[in-house]
């Protein structure tokens, strides 16, 4: 009998220690076997899962980091660690791995697919867009490859192709109810032009309740636009129990968190080591969603010495490096009591080497997660260059385009009135506590004074930022380039005031949630 080579005996013996539920032996054994071995793929692999079960972040980022440098050529895995090192914050890396040149010769149409959806996420969109066509060359398009072609086109501002291509997906898969909500949002809709019939007919066989969720938002969209408003709002409840029934939203875990920011905080000084004056100088635009962010993000974009970078992860993930913990949320306040205790320094510096390639050699570049108003201290005191821009709108209209916008997972709260009336008073006692904690560091923007005055408003933003005005930065509908965001079809109008005061469309309907506001001393009388 053959004597197992010692690699053979280690990988066996870590294999089993996982089977029979013993992760530190099993951790012990992999580590043995890659000091041996340093390019076994699949040990790094279980040493990095090993480690994200543990909590142990950075850890599972640093295998998944070498891993990535031992440069594998199987698109199968390069697709999987792509979407590990995503998750993770390790965007660049992520994305070499989904623009290996082994994808060329992938015939996985469906392997093909997952890593253009991957790369669309990343928005790497001539990445997506070349994957796309290769799959579809293998064997024609898909209705799930239609519909990430037609979110790109939708990214770009291609409204005529986006709604074409969304209506092959829908003859392909008619059930397509993603697509139908991605439809109901390309344009404005008509008495001449809606699907509004088609809408109410698949409601009317009862979906599954994720596609009911996409097909009540997108019939409140059109009824809306239709001025049926009764019927509209009916839907538009429908869609948001619907998506609710499947966050299990906890208010009062989220009151915990905003309270452990303002504890740890309160009296603290806000210094740091500065940053290199070299360095690009991030321009954090934060505030509650649907309050004007894209815009002002398009507005600084025209500027020459700005580069617009989207919605960054960048901040929070490395905030979760720095605090060496994961977490399924934004609001977790382990997160926040790990990393206060941290060098600030750190912080900045690891954002500014994960972001700095966005800014391609520009001056400055903007970041623009709304939820990064619940960072500011952090940003504070880990970048004092930066800038940070804050996005304010009418309590009423903030509250009333969060519950008619259909979210990812990212904002739990805006799908019931009381809880988007709890969340908004959070957010706003914490932006007055980060103005008291940092003074002179935040600017205010008015959304009304923005879209009624968007000259002078840009005038005072820039000069905020260090940078002169420009003619021309306010011709928003004028700007290539692409919108990730929920915004992306709006932003290419011109700037117009039509959605001031929208939320009174609906007035009736609100008025528990403007007692609420009201009596919270959010609203005059």
């Amino acid at each position: 009998m053959v004597e197992a080579e010692p690699n053979e005996r280690l990988w066996d013996r870590a294999e089993r220690c996982l089977a029979e539920r013993n992760p530190e032996a099993a951790r012990i054994a992999y580590e043995s076997l890659v000091a041996l071995q340093p390019g076994h793929v699949m040990a790094r692999l279980r040493l990095s899962t090993l480690a994200t079960s543990a909590g142990r972040y950075r850890e599972s980022v640093a295998q998944l980091l070498a891993i990535s440098d031992l440069r594998p050529d199987e698109p199968e895995l390069l697709a999987m660690l792509a979407g590990m090192l995503h998750r993770l914050g390790e965007t660049r890396a992520a994305m070499a791995c989904i623009a290996h040149p082994s994808f060329g010769a992938s015939r996985d149409r469906s392997l093909l697919e997952q890593a253009a959806q991957l790369a669309s996420q990343m928005e790497d969109m001539a990445t997506a867009s070349r994957l796309l066509d290769q799959a579809d060359r293998i064997g024609g398009a898909t209705a799930g490859a239609l519909y990430t072609r037609a979110t790109l086109q939708l990214f770009e501002g291609a409204l005529a192709a986006a709604e074409a291509t969304l209506e092959s997906c829908l003859a392909l898969a008619p059930g397509h109810a993603q697509g139908h909500w991605a439809l109901s949002r390309v344009r404005r809709q008509t008495p001449e032009r809606n699907h509004v019939a088609r809408l109410q007919s698949l409601l009317a066989r009862r979906p599954d309740p994720g596609s009911a969720v996409f097909l009540n938002f997108a019939l409140f969209k059109e009824l809306d636009e239709l001025g049926r408003d009764d019927e509209a709002w009916d839907a538009l409840l429908l869609g948001c129990a619907g998506k609710g029934a499947q966050l299990a939203y906890r208010p009062e875990e989220e009151a915990a968190a905003f309270a452990q920011l303002q504890r740890m905080t309160a009296g603290d000084p806000v210094a740091s080591e500065p940053e290199p004056v070299s360095e690009p100088t991030p321009i954090f635009i934060v505030g509650m969603p649907r309050t004007g962010t894209t815009l002002l993000e398009r507005i600084l974009g025209r500027h020459s010495a700005v580069e617009n970078a989207g919605e960054l992860d960048d901040l929070p993930l490395q905030l979760r490096w720095v605090a060496d913990r994961f977490s399924k949320s934004y609001l977790d306040p382990a997160v926040f009591r790990a990393a206060e205790g941290q060098d600030p320094a750190q912080l900045g510096q690891r954002y500014i080497e994960h972001a700095r390639w966005r800014a391609k050699d520009k001056a400055c570049f903007t970041d623009k997660m709304p939820l990064n108003f619940l960072h500011v201290g952090f940003i504070a005191r880990a970048l004092p260059r930066a800038r940070i821009v804050h996005m304010s709108r009418n309590a009423m209209d903030t509250c009333f385009s969060n519950l008619k916008e259909l979210f990812t997972d990212v904002y739990p709260y805006s799908y019931d009135l009381d809880h988007l009336a709890g969340h908004y008073g959070r957010y706003r006692r914490l932006m007055a506590h980060w103005h008291e904690q940092c003074p002179g560091r935040i600017l205010d923007v008015s959304y009304e004074r923005l879209v009624t005055d968007p000259e002078a408003c840009g005038r005072e933003i820039l000069a905020f930022c260090g940078l002169d005005w420009q003619a021309g930065c306010s011709d928003v509908e004028g700007s290539a380039g692409t919108v990730t965001t929920a915004s992306s079809v709006q932003v290419r109008e011109p700037i117009h005031r039509r959605s001031i005061d929208g939320w009174r469309k609906y007035e009736r309907q609100l008025e528990p949630l403007r007692r609420r506001l009201q009596a919270d001393g959010w609203l005059s009388p």
